[in-house]
């Protein structure tokens, strides 16, 4: 059966076009069988009905109009063979149906089903032009198969080269699938590795400081008892041990390729610097709820998840709307409120299709417990919105 599939809207069209040249072949076929070529009219009509229906049904039920053209065009062969010096046994109206057929047939069915409708073509029509003695000369006859042959192999060809080019365009979309899944997991994950790393080294700086605290503690306070010098101790202990296994992962994690960073994480307090570096790019920035960008009650995980998601938000506007305004709306309640809002200009992606930026900072505000959300506005900007934690849940416990 068929092996090719067109889209929807474009199926309809050549299923429409198939029958308007299925009409147009039925109403010539019959006028010329009847007049040119003396043929009995019923006949010559059962004929060219069988024999253009082909046409019609061809891209449907390939193999069945394959058999109703090798029924219908010797129905006419046979009742209109008084032509002249008209063309026989093909006329060119019937040659031509029975081209678009073997086209159709091609295109919709195994390559040996076309080859075998041509073949039985030729056969069926050489052996009634042995069998019938017509008014035509056997060498127009024989030229007449010839040229028969050599459109009807031209259609045949074009509809086995436009099946296996659609097949072979439907493979290359496929693997093009499959690369862009396969690299945006790449990236995903290169990404969520990079997260990793960060928090690894807020973590680190946290945990070494408990671990100086709790050794010097007992230095610091002499007067404190054995049992209580004993549990600073034990603190110090927990805390180097943590760092080793944290230091373990990193190095699990981390590229060995790839150049370690000297320089310190960033914090809630370097936003209003970010937003400074990106007006010195040009772009027309307005920070609202500075105030609310202190490290005090920010823990340095919330505080770098807000950084990296503001960059990477003010990066996308760089990129895609370098030309519009920006707001950023920074709030401060029980949580810690974040807008990036871009006015309308050119964007790359949609709300239901969001890029390798948009997925990071989704994972990022799912790392510290927040929300993220996106979107346009209404009157044709760009948004993100993030809501995260002061301090993580895990951290308060």
């Amino acid at each position: 059966m068929a092996v090719t599939t067109l889209r929807p809207r474009l199926e309809a069209w050549l299923r429409i076009a198939a029958i308007i040249a299925a009409v147009a072949l039925l109403s010539v076929s019959t006028a010329l069988g009847a007049t040119i070529y003396e043929g009995d009219i019923i006949f010559v009509f059962a004929g060219a009905l069988l024999h253009a229906g082909a046409v019609a049904a061809v891209l449907v039920r390939p193999r069945t109009a394959a058999v109703m053209s090798l029924i219908g065009a010797p129905i006419i062969m046979l009742a209109a063979h008084h032509g002249g010096l008209a063309p026989w046994p093909w006329a060119v109206t019937t040659m031509i149906t029975q081209a678009l057929v073997l086209a159709g047939v091609g295109f919709r069915a195994r390559s040996r089903y076309g080859v075998a409708t041509l073949a039985l073509s030729v056969l069926i029509s050489g052996l009634i032009s042995m069998w019938i003695e017509p008014v035509h000369s056997q060498d127009a006859v024989a030229v007449d198969l010839v040229v028969f042959t050599t459109v009807g192999g031209v259609g045949l060809i074009a509809g086995i080269v436009l099946r296996e080019w659609g097949t072979i365009s439907a493979q290359l979309a496929a693997q093009r699938r499959l690369t862009d899944d396969e690299r945006a997991r790449r990236l995903m994950a290169e990404e969520k590795t990079r997260i990793a790393r960060e928090l690894h080294d807020v973590i680190a700086h946290s945990m070494s400081i408990i671990s100086v605290q709790a050794t010097s503690a007992p230095f610091r306070h002499p007067q404190a008892d054995l049992a209580l010098r004993q549990e600073f101790e034990d603190i110090a202990t927990s805390s180097r041990r943590a760092l080793a296994e944290m230091r373990s992962l990193l190095g699990v994690l981390r590229d060995p390729d790839a150049p370690i960073a000297r320089t310190p994480q960033p914090h809630l307090s370097g936003i209003p610097e970010l937003v400074a570096q990106s007006e010195r790019s040009g772009v027309d920035i307005r920070l609202l709820g500075a105030e609310c960008l202190t490290d005090d009650g920010v823990s340095e995980v919330t505080g770098l998840t807000a950084y990296r998601i503001v960059q990477e938000a003010l990066s996308n506007v760089i990129r895609h709307a370098p030309d519009t305004p920006v707001t950023v709306r920074i709030t401060r309640d029980r949580d810690l409120g974040i807008a990036v809002e871009n006015g309308p200009g050119e964007r790359v992606g949609a709300a239901d299709a969001p890029g390798l930026g948009l997925l990071g900072m989704r994972e990022r505000a799912a790392s510290v417990g927040g929300t993220f959300a996106y979107g346009p506005t209404a009157v044709g900007g760009y948004e993100v919105r993030a809501t995260l934690p002061l301090v993580p849940e895990e951290a308060t416990a």
